[in-house]
């Protein structure tokens, strides 16, 4: 499981580079076809390293790597 956590986190954060703005947490559920635990975990785990962070705009919220 914890491999699996790492290569998703490593996707997300390539979905944030490519895009060059902050992701919705929507948008990253509908670009993976993973698992919802698993994607809410790889994201939990990239916030907790401080590879990424958490902004929140209205009731939506996004990941960004800033």
């Amino acid at each position: 499981m914890i491999t699996e956590i790492g290569i998703t986190s490593g996707e997300i954060l390539n979905l944030i580079d490519e895009k060059k703005r902050p992701v919705s947490f929507s948008e990253i559920e509908s670009h993976f076809q993973n698992e919802k635990e698993l994607t809410y975990m790889s994201i939990g785990w990239l916030v907790r390293e401080g590879h990424a962070h958490l902004v929140g705009k209205g009731k939506e919220k996004y990941l960004c790597s800033c």
